[in-house]
């Protein structure tokens, strides 16, 4: 084998891992929103998917990040009168008094989309990248307080 095949073989291999890790973001995307109630979704599961539509998904994320957030928002505004004397918990209060996830989400996509923009797109890419493993650990531990409660 030549050097160019390494270089190939080397950059279609961390293609296909950054698809990988790409997909199981969207599996994570999905089921936060499936563990909203439906009532409480202001999209449905599946339509995260779009994501990966180019440049169409560079839209659609921003419209993914808003309505997550909207969504857990609502979800846990449905749990503030379940407690037993009625009042909300201090943990339902303060998600329903801010937007979940929408801050750290919306850095994420603004810094997802500056990548082509030359020496600050390298700059970029690597806050996004933090900010998007921020955003990823915030939803999972958002869907795992709704998983607690049902």
């Amino acid at each position: 084998m030549t050097p160019d095949i390494y270089v190939i073989v080397f950059f279609g291999v961390f293609f296909l891992g950054l698809i990988a890790v790409a997909i199981f973001f969207l599996i994570e995307q999905q089921n936060i929103l499936k563990a909203i109630q439906p009532q409480n979704r202001l999209m449905r599961p599946g339509e995260v998917w779009l994501q990966l539509i180019p440049a169409f998904g560079l839209v659609w994320q921003f419209i993914v990040v808003i309505r997550i957030s909207e969504s857990i928002q609502r979800e846990f505004a449905s749990w503030q009168n379940d407690t037993i004397i009625g009042l909300p918990s201090i943990q339902v209060v303060d998600v329903i008094n801010t937007r979940p996830t929408y801050d750290i989400g919306l850095a994420f996509c603004i810094l997802n989309c500056c990548w082509w923009i030359p020496i600050l797109g390298t700059i970029a890419s690597i806050a996004g990248v933090i900010c998007w493993i921020i955003y990823w650990s915030r939803i999972v531990e958002y869907r795992k307080k709704m998983e607690r409660k049902y």
